[in-house]
């Protein structure tokens, strides 16, 4: 019996990990498909621009407050810890390079891959349940180029931009939390700020976006285009999304950290 039971636990695993791989092959496959055919967001502009627009002006609000917040809670937790050293000149500088190099980017990003990623999870999913997929197939479009392309590339066009603003707020609302309410001299706060950013800081506060954004269109649309079933198994596609979005992101962040501190240096 135990021999038994063993040999049930072997073949269930080996179905698990045979199951994990194809999926994770299907997602390659998927990747691969979406990247080749990106020419097809000039043939499709009305649907790429509309996406842009729906994926992210709209999201500009809950961007600009959310940086807000942050920021300015992380400037008056700084300064007071700064405060009994006589440290608080040096918040312009610290603000700024954590704002640009990781807060704005990693604060866009989750943002992004909530709000963003259940959009194109829950739309790519009600068409494929509604077969309106099967119906483009059917008149001969092919539903990645139609539908996929433009949403996964408008994703990542829109994440640099909301993270220049991010970040553009962030730092004037930690400027006007230390200002306001720890009696830092504005002047100090901007010298500080412009003397210790360098070009690698801003180059890290682009780069690390760009990749954001793919990875959130792509693996929100993947998951919305191989939903199976009813409206239960839409909405499990669609939490799935948010918590593999973030998950994602986060991991990305701590890669791209590191290979970004190896190629351009910490400071420059």
């Amino acid at each position: 019996m135990a021999k038994f039971a063993k040999e049930i636990t072997l073949k269930y695993r080996k179905s698990f990990l045979f199951r994990r791989g194809l999926g994770f092959y299907n997602w390659i496959n998927f990747f691969s498909k979406s990247i080749l055919n990106s020419h097809y967001i000039f043939k499709y502009p009305g649907e790429t621009f509309k996406q842009i627009y729906v994926l992210g002006n709209q999201a500009l609000p809950l961007v600009i407050f959310s940086s807000v917040f942050v920021s300015m809670a992380l400037a008056l937790e700084w300064a007071t810890e700064l405060a009994p050293f006589g440290a608080k000149t040096a918040m312009g500088s610290i603000i700024s390079v954590a704002i640009i190099r990781e807060i704005g980017p990693i604060v866009v990003g989750l943002i992004l891959a909530g709000r963003t990623g259940a959009r194109i999870s829950s739309e790519i999913g009600n068409m494929v349940l509604t077969e309106q997929i099967d119906a483009l197939r059917a008149f001969g479009t092919d539903p990645i180029k139609r539908l996929i392309v433009p949403r996964v590339f408008a994703s990542l066009l829109v994440m640099s931009p909301l993270t220049i603003i991010a970040d553009v707020m962030g730092i004037i609302a930690g400027w006007f939390a230390v200002v306001l309410w720890q009696g830092v001299d504005p002047k100090f706060f901007w010298l500080a700020a412009r003397d210790v950013l360098f070009v690698g800081d801003l180059l890290v506060g682009i780069i690390k976006p760009i990749f954001y954004g793919l990875f959130i269109g792509i693996n929100s649309a993947y998951l919305g285009y191989t939903t199976h079933g009813g409206a239960e198994e839409l909405g499990q596609s669609t939490t799935k999304t948010v918590v593999t979005n973030s998950i994602g992101i986060l991991i990305l962040d701590f890669l791209l950290t590191k290979i970004l501190l190896s190629v351009i240096g910490v400071r420059h």
